[in-house]
């Protein structure tokens, strides 16, 4: 469909006329533009929900929906001029005397268009990127799948390799291996304990650093909770003496044998605790 052909001002009248004829023409031929992208869209999504690994895997071979991406960006870059300069034009035009007021009002609904195009443009975008990134995660899927079967058949073929490399090397020319002294018979098997070795010493490299740090960090750990510990008891032990000293009086007896403990509002009371004396909590 062309809304150019159809416009409301097919034939202008005035330069009023002409002026509100080119914005409206162009604003129509941007909304064809939209209008053919969003159906666009709409049947590749559909494709989409009933397509195949094959369909998928040639819109992303094709690069369709960047191309089409990049396609809304230009466009949005077009209406974002035009919604710079069309309000500089109506105001232009309204300082004219020869202008219509019915002209004026046109240009505003044409501008108004303009941002709810912007809009549709703003959302169709959207929904590209997230049909983009719905292909991407389904071939992360394909690749991960493709990477376990890979990795499944390593584990059948390694332990064959591993068998064939070693019964089928040639120790000529290594030590221990019964080139040079006609005594050493068993040069295989000494190739073999060498690679045996060899292969301890490189885990004990690797192994060894990683105990110590377990060791290290976890000796820091208990002293962190042993002194932890020790400061809370300290500060409870204070704390107790510190509130009994300034809530509570103490009575001890001649002898100190016996000790009664009071609040200090019962202070004046007489205490009967033998021949009681106060003294000082210390």
């Amino acid at each position: 469909m062309n809304h150019s052909e159809e416009a409301d001002n097919p034939v202008p009248k005035s330069a009023s006329n002409l002026v509100v004829h080119v914005v409206d023409t162009h604003v129509d031929h941007l909304q064809d533009v939209v209008t053919k992208l969003e159906i666009e869209l709409d049947a590749v999504e559909v494709e989409l929900d009933r397509g195949g690994f094959v369909l998928k895997k040639q819109m992303l071979d094709d690069r369709r929906f960047p191309k089409m991406h990049l396609d809304l960006q230009r466009l949005l870059q077009v209406i974002a001029h035009g919604e710079q300069v069309f309000p500089r034009v109506k105001e232009r035009c309204a300082s004219k005397h020869w202008f219509a007021n019915e002209d004026i009002i046109s240009l505003e609904e044409l501008i108004g268009r303009l941002r709810r195009l912007k809009e549709n443009v703003g959302f169709i975008a959207n929904r590209i990127t997230a049909v983009q990134a719905g292909l991407d995660s389904w071939q992360a899927e394909q690749i991960n799948k493709k990477l376990y079967y890979l990795s499944f058949l390593s584990i059948i073929f390694l332990p064959l390799s591993v068998i064939t490399g070693v019964f089928g090397m040639n120790v000529g020319g290594v030590p221990w291996t019964g080139q040079r002294d006609p005594k050493i018979k068993d040069g295989f098997r000494n190739v073999i304990l060498l690679c045996v070795v060899m292969l301890f010493f490189l885990l004990l490299c690797f192994i060894v650093p990683a105990v110590y740090a377990r060791i290290v960090a976890w000796r820091r750990k208990r002293a962190l909770k042993r002194s932890w510990s020790l400061n809370r008891k300290n500060n409870i032990h204070t704390l107790s003496f510190d509130q009994f000293d300034s809530r509570y009086t103490f009575f001890w007896d001649s002898n100190h044998r016996f000790c009664l403990i009071l609040p200090l509002k019962w202070e004046s009371i007489w205490i009967t605790c033998s021949h009681g004396e106060k003294m000082k909590f210390v």
